[in-house]
């Protein structure tokens, strides 16, 4: 299909801004562009950015698009030291809070958002703390609705006292309705905080994850 028949075809779609955004211990790796792309480009865009280094993002992500013949705009990549209470705070307002504004901050004011975080850090020799998350935020091009999805646990393990915290939820909303709460775990990890965790795999299945055992199905290994 050549760039002209992919751009009529376009037309039909509306043009939004697009950010995706991939966290680790050290860095967080993001990018955004403005393009008109139906669901299942948008999920090969995500299936392509999380099969890729995080630093190597932006040439993956540039390549996809590229493969789908597709106009886009506006392409910005950027990589950012991340502070450690900073993320734990975000995490913290994501699993708990109410209001949707913490997650429409870390969007950027992109109509379509995705967004996740690997964040582990040494409190000391003895205690680790961190997070998970996988986010979105979508807008219907029907009726300009957004809706959220969050899927996350925050952890501390002290191995000197063998204490061990941690808060798992699923969550979403529509509109401007309030965040309300799937599923909620407090205690016992869900998701396990050491070891190969698949939080990309929330990521690209997080409109379909209802419970805590599809969670723990799928990113625990």
């Amino acid at each position: 299909m050549n760039k002209q028949k992919t751009k009529q075809m376009c037309q039909k779609l509306e043009i939004q801004t697009y950010r995706i955004a991939f966290g680790g211990d050290d860095y967080l790796y993001s990018f955004s562009f403005k393009a008109a792309m139906d669901r299942p480009k948008v999920n090969g865009l995500l299936s392509a950015a999380c099969s890729s280094l995080y630093e190597n993002l932006p040439e993956a992500i540039r390549s996809c698009l590229d493969s789908y013949c597709l106009e886009y705009s506006n392409f910005v990549s950027a990589a950012a030291r991340l502070e450690h209470k900073k993320i734990m705070a975000f995490a913290g307002c994501l699993l708990q809070s109410s209001s949707y504004d913490i997650l429409d901050k870390l969007a950027c004011g992109a109509d379509t958002y995705y967004g996740i975080m690997d964040h582990q850090c040494l409190i000391d020799a003895n205690c680790c703390e961190g997070c998970y998350y996988a986010v979105s935020k979508t807008i219907s091009m029907q009726n300009h609705t957004a809706e959220r999805h969050v899927i996350g646990q925050t952890f501390l393990c002290d191995a000197s006292s063998g204490l061990e915290k941690s808060l798992f939820a699923i969550r979403k909303n529509e509109g401007s309705l309030p965040m309300c709460t799937l599923e909620k775990t407090a205690g016992c990890p869900v998701l396990s905080p050491f070891g190969c965790m698949d939080v990309a795999g929330l990521l690209v299945n997080i409109h379909s994850i209802t419970t805590k055992e599809q969670a723990a199905r799928l990113a625990n290994r």
